[in-house]
């Protein structure tokens, strides 16, 4: 789940980072409220590009804010519309700095990452520096580590590991994916200020964030439809431009059914993992969601029951044969109660087998 910028920065000075004092504006009018000029008005919307796409404005008075704040209000950056602009005070740079906390894969736990420059696509730049967090645990030297990499020397090289052990702070209290700060700046007055903010949420940590709760829906902007209601549903449903949708439980056997698919020519449409210990009313709301897009000619159910009762698959099953009598299933369905779960596909009339090849050849034909 990603914040909003000015979401992101009020978590940001709970744990005292500093950040320009921002006023957050929700109508074009509120323009004639602000203060401070020269302002630099922000939309906030989920999605990154938004200076190029002419969503970041100056403005030297109330007047030129007002008619900024008209067309940001109007402009649509990726199918994103703001409900919402941030005007803060424009600030003298001395030098900007990018800097983040996020899991990577490859050191398999929390890394600093860090340029001694900021801008756009930095993270994707030469100029990274990184630091591992070993174990997940923090500690100072972490970041006057850092600090040492940028080049930072004397009363700086403090200043900035103490922003990184807040980011930290950030970070960790509240089961982020991400936290990053670009740019991190260096104002006229040698303070460390951060000028911009993004924090992503792991989703599935958010109903044990009493802050987060209830606010899922309104940060999925930047779904489809389809990806959207399955959020709203605890399912996760990746869309892809084929014709066959695949339903199977855990991760491996979704990539290894989807390989065979492949594999046999054909092309998965959707996929969708139903995940372990399923009851019949979630595998009936994921039969829904996968057969929801128009392209799905077939679906292609692959469940190995181990925590997941195939009983459970197999009304799941029934139940939605019953209310689409027309549609194509095509079913591997094996593991804890199979045995019962095949009298109950046998009664229904749903043609069913244990072998993951024969199956998915049977869906490609059908589909093709």
């Amino acid at each position: 789940m990603r914040l909003r910028e000015y979401e992101a920065k009020a978590l940001f000075r709970e744990f005292g980072i500093p950040t320009p004092q921002g006023l957050v504006i929700k109508v074009a009018e509120e323009a004639f409220n602000i203060k401070t000029f020269p302002a630099t008005l922000k939309t906030q919307v989920l999605t990154g590009g938004r200076g190029k796409a002419g969503g970041i404005q100056f403005a030297n008075n109330p007047e030129e804010a007002y008619v900024h704040a008209q067309n940001i209000f109007k402009l649509k950056i990726k199918d994103d519309m703001p409900t919402a602009i941030l005007v803060e005070p424009k600030v003298t740079i001395k030098k900007e700095i990018y800097t983040s906390i996020l899991i990577d894969r490859a050191y398999r736990g929390p890394i600093i990452m860090a340029s001694a420059e900021g801008g756009v696509e930095i993270e994707s730049s030469g100029a990274i520096e990184i630091v591992p967090i070993p174990g997940g645990q923090y500690h100072p030297f972490l970041g006057r580590k850092m600090a040492t990499k940028l080049g930072f020397k004397g009363k700086d090289v403090l200043k900035y590991a103490d922003i990184v052990q807040k980011l930290w702070n950030v970070y960790s209290t509240n089961d982020c994916d991400l936290v990053e700060i670009n740019p991190l700046i260096i104002d006229g007055d040698d303070n460390f200020v951060a000028l911009d903010g993004k924090v992503t949420i792991n989703e599935d940590s958010v109903d044990r964030q009493p802050r987060f709760q209830g606010q899922l829906a309104e940060h999925l902007t930047d779904l489809g439809e389809r990806e959207f209601k399955g959020k709203m549903l605890g399912l996760n449903i990746v869309e892809l431009e084929g014709n066959i949708g695949i339903l199977c439980n855990g991760a491996g056997l979704t990539m290894a059914t989807m390989d065979l698919v492949f594999h046999h020519g054909g092309k998965p449409s959707n996929f969708l993992d139903v995940g372990g210990g399923a009851s019949k009313a979630h595998v009936a709301r994921a039969l829904d969601l996968v057969s929801s897009d128009e392209n799905v000619k077939v679906l292609l159910v692959n469940i190995l029951g181990g925590i997941t009762d195939c009983v459970e698959i197999a009304n799941a099953l029934k139940y939605y044969k019953e209310t689409r009598p027309n549609a194509n299933l095509v079913v591997r369905l094996v593991g804890n109660n199979e045995t019962a779960a095949q009298k109950i596909m046998n009664d229904a009339g749903i043609p069913m087998t244990n072998v993951l090849d024969e199956a998915v050849k049977k869906a490609v034909a059908v589909a093709a």
